[in-house]
């Protein structure tokens, strides 16, 4: 049993991350606004700091002299500084407060938008403009159009406050921060598709050797290079079949990759592969919604559960992320299907459907706990959608995800809902042609139902022996 051997620098693993996602276009926009000021600085100089006439008179008598332009840029500088602090204050925490009632997960999509980070960095750039053309108000230096410039952009900037604060609100919003997941998602699924059609889905026959790789490191997989793989395990004739996929969360000594061969590896044939798959394998703190789409998912159920359970009992969630993952489960599975390059030295499975269909039984499960009856109502609806419409490979997994559901519903009320959508579920499997599920659905809709004009309790709401 051999180990891989993933040294990461945590460092700069924080750092390439933060640029990455959140950062990186920020720093862009502060570096224009520098870029800016160098441009206006020489600019002035050549127009306002030259001997002879000055142009535009008309604009050097407004602004006055070097030190009325001095108090000018003072006054804005103070004043954006002070914008500044105030207004990002204010939306992290209206962030804050939406990550308390729905999850965590809110700061992952808030500091992906583009307009947030753009507008982040056009604050902290434009305050950094100001503060520098005070630098620069000397006697020898009248910064004139600098001047001017931090006027006009201090303007657009109070302009671009009001926008802000709605566009933070309109963003905390449950609906948009659930569309947003579920837009992350699709794109997520579409980079990841592009990963699984490089690859196959078992080893090749004939292959009488195969090892275990275990990790030794800490973190979560975020990447892996395919093409690099492809020529190393060309190179020693050998398979690499990847127990752990991305998204998956790996600990010390836990099971990481198998490699096949037709006979036994060398030592130094391992620990070349080892080598290999530690470039080629980006492994970090945390999952990333690139290329992760199953971190998507996470973080749909994950809202879902934090809503529609007694923690917070709003039902309205949760039944957002029943569209969204009825959505997600369609499209996935009426997709083309995922070639599989069958020349491929790598192995790797595709479980994101099943993940999705998990993500709908966690919602059907804690239903249960808060009685949420409209939330129970909609898990059953999505299950009968789905299983009226999705193509026959995918019907076992619903399939027993509406068995496992079913022990569930003896601590619900038999709503007009839920019985008419336990019943399309009912027809929808003797559609399908399966005709045991479904009369195990009858049958456990027929006990509920005879606790209607009864009174139970919730412990007692199913009749003896059901």
């Amino acid at each position: 049993m051999s180990h891989a051997h993933h040294a990461r620098d945590g460092i700069l693993v924080v750092i390439r991350r933060s640029l990455r996602e959140f950062i990186g276009l920020p720093l862009l926009v502060v570096a224009a606004f520098l870029s800016l000021f160098a441009l206006t600085y020489l600019l002035d100089d050549l127009l306002w700091n030259q001997p002879g006439a000055e142009p535009l008179p008309w604009l050097a008598h407004v602004l006055g002299d070097t030190s009325a332009i001095g108090s000018l840029l003072s006054t804005i500088a103070s004043g954006m500084i002070t914008v500044t602090s105030i207004t990002f204050s204010l939306l992290l925490i209206a962030v804050q407060q939406t990550a308390s009632t729905l999850s965590t997960h809110v700061y992952d999509q808030f500091i992906q938008r583009p307009l947030n980070k753009l507008s982040f960095g056009f604050f902290v750039g434009l305050s950094i403009f100001v503060l520098l053309m005070l630098g620069s108000a000397t006697p020898g230096h009248k910064p004139v159009i600098g001047a001017l410039l931090s006027l006009v952009m201090t303007g657009a900037a109070l302009c671009l406050v009001v926008i802000l604060i709605y566009s933070t609100i309109d963003q905390m919003r449950p609906y948009s921060v659930i569309t947003t997941i579920h837009d992350h998602t699709i794109k997520a699924r579409a980079e990841e598709r592009r990963l699984i059609e490089r690859t196959r889905r078992a080893p090749r026959d004939g292959l009488s050797w195969s090892q275990t790789v275990r990790t030794d490191t800490y973190g979560v997989v975020c990447d892996i290079d395919v093409s690099a793989l492809e020529r190393s395990a060309l190179d020693h004739d050998a398979e690499i079949e990847f127990i752990a996929r991305i998204g998956t969360n790996l600990a010390f000594h836990d099971p990481f990759y198998r490699l096949h061969a037709a006979r036994p590896l060398t030592v130094d044939a391992q620990a070349a592969l080892d080598a290999a798959i530690d470039k080629a394998v980006t492994i970090e703190p945390r999952r990333t919604t690139d290329k992760d789409a199953g971190f998507g998912i996470e973080q749909l159920y994950s809202i879902a559960w934090t809503t529609a359970s007694t923690s917070k009992q709003n039902p309205q969630p949760a039944i957002l992320v029943c569209h969204c993952l009825r959505d997600i489960i369609a499209r996935w599975s009426h997709a083309d299907p995922i070639s599989e390059r069958l020349a491929s030295r790598i192995i790797y499975v595709d479980r994101a459907v099943e993940d999705a269909v998990r993500a709908i039984a966690s919602i059907g499960v804690v239903t249960s706990e808060s009685i949420q009856n409209t939330v129970v109502a909609e898990v059953w609806r999505t299950l009968a959608t789905l299983i009226d419409d999705v193509p026959a490979e995918r019907l076992p997994a619903l399939k027993d995800t509406v068995r496992r559901l079913l022990p569930s519903l003896g601590d619900h009320v038999l709503t007009s809902d839920l019985e008419e959508e336990l019943i399309r579920c009912q027809l929808a499997l003797k559609a399908r042609g399966e005709p045991h599920t479904a009369a195990e659905i009858g049958e456990a809709t027929g006990k509920l139902a005879e606790s209607i004009g009864v009174l139970n309790s919730r412990g007692t709401r199913v009749p003896t022996g059901a």
